[in-house]
Order: structure tokens, then sequence, then C-alpha cells
């Protein structure tokens, strides 16, 4: 990376409160004890990988880089299966039909990428990691439990974005091919990527979306003569569909914020912050919600009156669904179709890498000596867990889909309510003292963030009407027999209701 050496220049703090840290290497300040540490870093630096971890990114390493260039990585880590899986469960699980499908994801995307979007200025204005910022308002201790839910989120949705893939990818080879070893291949492309860190995350995204695009348009253009035009539904079950459905497409959209901010550390502090928001809600909102307005087309394959679909989706699920789309044309259209299977099966290795680059910098976040660990070696350890889970639950791809979609809007609704509630009420003008990132003794108590959180994730749960379990808030409004699913909706009330008041008392008591 081609380093910026402009003068040292604010970030809207005081300079009285800023610490000579910044102006050096934060490892160096911080960790620098041991020869082996060093050899690392020198061997990191040799193999062209990122050298940062969770350390803040100080102002002398910042480069031009573009807002544009946010679009352009939200929109490639989400052009991939993983986003025409959540897609088709609008017919496939919830039993939505074509419209009805269509404007959830168009409603509830333009709703849920606004709060990744807001959160994803912080990176470039502070320097500072995504999951580091819940330590100005929960403090040192509370924002580990954060952390280790996020290690677990992430998890998660590494599995779900392998088993889509190799779905696909096990279909291509005509079940020849075991499902375990399709998982493992999609898998280890992600977590060789995000071994690299920054860098190469963001070149590989910036070709891989054009690759990627045009293998799902045509997919679209063989499949658009079969997809069905299921009639939209009514009721009060209808509704409850709907809000089940909504609810785990806004759990998609707001599982960026845990690690939105990663992706412009490096970025030049004095870029505008619309244009980041504005770049980075393009990428989000419109790389997802069509694929998976394509995803809802293919889930209506099901209902098809032709029964090779139906026969394609008992035995194969999804990936059933898109071979099906290119048979019967001739030799060359099925050839053409097993190319762009393929690539569609390694197309979630983009939005993997998000997990795997996680999954090491919130490793080092638990404790003050994992911060002299490499990142790239979490990354590994996490990686090779991911594979192991990841194998167990191969045959279960809408299972798992739906239930970390849905408890990512659970927990991270409260979390982005808590962020932004202290951002905009204390922090105005990103007045963060970013020195005291790694100091417990100065960061906030952070009581009544964690009660608030803990309250709003209690009523979110609640609240929850899904196929696993029915809150009893959900079940008693609305009539309908599987509940109405709120959860989104009052979770957010109740934990800035809980949190202005604690966050005032707790700023009068300790001051900080």
């Amino acid at each position: 990376m081609e380093s910026n050496k402009k003068a040292h220049s604010a970030v809207n703090i005081p300079r009285t409160q800023r610490s000579d840290v910044e102006s050096s290497s934060i490892a160096e300040s911080t960790v620098v004890e041991s020869s082996s540490w060093e050899k690392s870093r020198q061997w990191i630096r040799t193999i062209g990988a990122e050298e940062y971890g969770i350390e803040r990114v100080p102002e002398s390493q910042r480069v031009k880089q573009s807002p544009w260039s946010l679009f352009i990585a939200f929109f490639s880590f989400n052009c991939c299966t993983t986003a025409l899986a959540l897609g088709y469960l609008g017919p496939a699980l919830f039993g939505l039909g074509w419209w009805d499908s269509f404007l959830c994801l168009l409603f509830f995307n333009l709703i849920g990428a606004v709060f990744p979007a807001i959160v994803s200025a912080f990176g470039h204005r502070t320097g500072l990691r995504t999951l580091i910022l819940p330590r100005f308002s929960f403090g040192w201790w509370p924002t580990k439990v954060v952390i280790l839910l996020n290690i677990f989120t992430q998890m998660g949705w590494a599995i779900v974005n392998a088993l889509s893939g190799g779905d696909i990818l096990f279909v291509v080879g005509g079940g020849k091919l075991p499902k375990a070893v399709c998982v493992v291949l999609i898998g280890a492309v992600s977590i060789i990527i995000a071994l690299f860190g920054y860098d190469y995350i963001h070149a590989y995204q910036r070709y891989a979306w054009v690759v990627m695009l045009s293998c799902f348009a045509i997919l679209a253009g063989f499949g658009g003569s079969h997809f069905e035009n299921i009639p939209m539904g009514s009721g009060s079950q209808e509704t409850a569909s709907v809000l089940a459905f909504g609810t785990a497409i806004i759990g998609c959209e707001v599982a960026w914020v845990p690690c939105v901010a990663d992706y412009s550390v490096y970025m030049d502090e004095q870029t505008n912050n619309w244009a980041v928001v504005a770049c980075s809600y393009g990428g989000l909102f419109l790389s997802q919600f069509l694929l998976e307005a394509l995803g809802a087309a293919l889930g209506t394959l099901i209902s098809s009156p032709d029964e090779r679909f139906r026969r394609a989706y008992d035995s194969f699920g999804m990936g059933g669904l898109i071979e099906e789309t290119f048979a019967e044309r001739g030799a060359g259209v099925r050839g053409l179709g097993t190319f762009v299977q393929i690539v569609l099966s390694f197309s979630t290795a983009a939005v993997g890498v998000v997990s795997m680059y996680s999954i090491g910098l919130s490793f080092q976040m638990m404790t003050e000596k994992a911060v002299r660990v490499p990142r790239f070696v979490f990354t590994l350890v996490g990686g090779v867990v991911f594979l192991v889970c990841a194998v167990a639950g191969r045959d279960h791809l809408e299972s798992v889909m739906t239930n970390f979609a849905n408890v990512c809007a659970y927990y991270i609704v409260p979390l982005t309510t808590v962020l932004l509630a202290e951002h905009y009420l204390w922090r105005k003008k990103f007045t963060y003292n970013v020195a005291d990132w790694n100091d417990k003794e100065r960061l906030p108590v952070g009581i009544s963030a964690a009660v608030s959180f803990t309250l709003g994730t209690l009523v979110g749960f609640l609240c929850m009407s899904q196929v696993w379990w029915v809150g009893p808030i959900a079940a008693a409004v609305g009539g309908s027999p599987t509940g109405m699913d709120i959860s989104w909706m009052l979770a957010p009330v109740v934990t800035l209701a809980v949190y202005l008041p604690g966050r005032y008392w707790e700023l009068r008591k300790w001051k900080r």
C-alpha cells in the first residue's frame, strides 16, 4: 500500500487530549517486547500481507482511498449465492408470492442498509476497527460480550456462505464429489484471501463482482421463462410471514454493522463523511436487493407446474433449481450452465472473507495479550474451526441461514441503537479521544449500555416469530397462529428508553 506522507492532522479531537502513541506505530508502543514479535511482523511485510491488527491506524499510514472503493467492496461482498439463498426463502420457507417477496426485499433492505452505512464512516474518522468503537459506550468488560457474540455470528455466516456455495458445487459434480469436499473448497478460498488482509481483500473485490454479476445475469436470462408469478397472500398469516421474512432481511443487512468500518480505516480521515456513507449504502442495498430478488424468483420454481423443478429441489435444494434452469436447452447451454454454476459456487468466497477477517480481529480484542499474536494466526485458527462446523452442518442450509440471519437482528439492532445514540448525543462531530481505545481506566464504565443492550435483546427474542420459536409477545399480537415478529421495531425503542437516562446518570457519576 502506498503510504500517504501528509502532516499529522486532526480527528476533531482537542490536541491536548492526544497521546504520543498516535505519532508512531501502535503495535510498537504496546507490544514490542520480544524479537519473535518483530520477526513475525517482518515476515508479514515480506509476504505483502496486512501488518496491523486492531491497533489504531495513525494518520501517517492513511492513503487516498476513494469512497467509491467502498461501493465496489460492499457490492462485491454481497454479489454471491448467499444473497440468492436469502431471497429464495421468501417463497420456499415463508410461503410468500413473487410480488410480496419483492416488496419485502425492497422495503426492508432500504431500511436495513441505513445502519451499517452510517457506521462505515467511523472507520476513516477514527482509524479504529468497528468493534473497538463499542468501548466508548459499553466500556472495557461489557464490550467483550459483544465481541464474543460477533465471533459466533461471523462463524455462523461463514458456515452459511460455505454451505450455499457448496450446495451448487455438489450439484455440478452430479453428487459424485462429496458435499464435505465442496464445502471445504469454498471455505478454503475465503480463508486464504482473509489471511493476507486489507489490501488483498479490496483488490479481490475490485474485480470479482464483474464476473459474478455477469453469471447472475445469465442465470436470470435463462431462468426468466420458467419463473412463476405466485399470487400475493392476504390476512393475518400473510402479515406474519412478511414480518418474519422482513426480520431475516433486516438481520442480513445489520449483520454488517460489527465489521463495516474495518474497510475504511486506512482511508484519509478528511474524506467526506456523506460520500463514505452514500457509497457504502449504495453498495450494500443494491447488491442485496438485486440478488435477493433473483433468489425470490428462483424460489417460485418450487411451485412450477413442471415437476422436474420440484424433483430437483427435493433432491438438491437451491442448487438443483439453478441447474434445471439450463436443462433441456441443448449441450451448449448446459455447458454454459455448468460454467456459471461453478463460478457462482465460489462467489460466496467474496463474503466469506469478511467473516474470516472479522474473526481474526475479534480474537485480538478479547485480551490485551492477544494483540501480541498476529491477526492472521487467529484468522487461520478460526478458519479451521469454521470448516469443521460447516462440514458438520452441510445438509442444513435453510435452517442455518434463517437462524443466523434472525439472531443478527435480535442482538445487533440493540447494539447499533446504543452506538448511534452515544455518537449523536454525546460524541457529535466524532469527538472521541481515540488515544483511550485501549485504556480501560479512561473508557466508560458501561453499565447503561450493558443493561439497555441486554433488555433490548431480550425484548427482541420475546417478540420473535420464527420457525424454531415464537415469543410470547409475538404470539399475542395480530391473531396469527404463528404470531407477529415485531422484534426489530420494539427492541430499539426499549434499548433507547433505558440507555438515555442510564447514560446521563453514568456521566454524572464517573465523568466518562
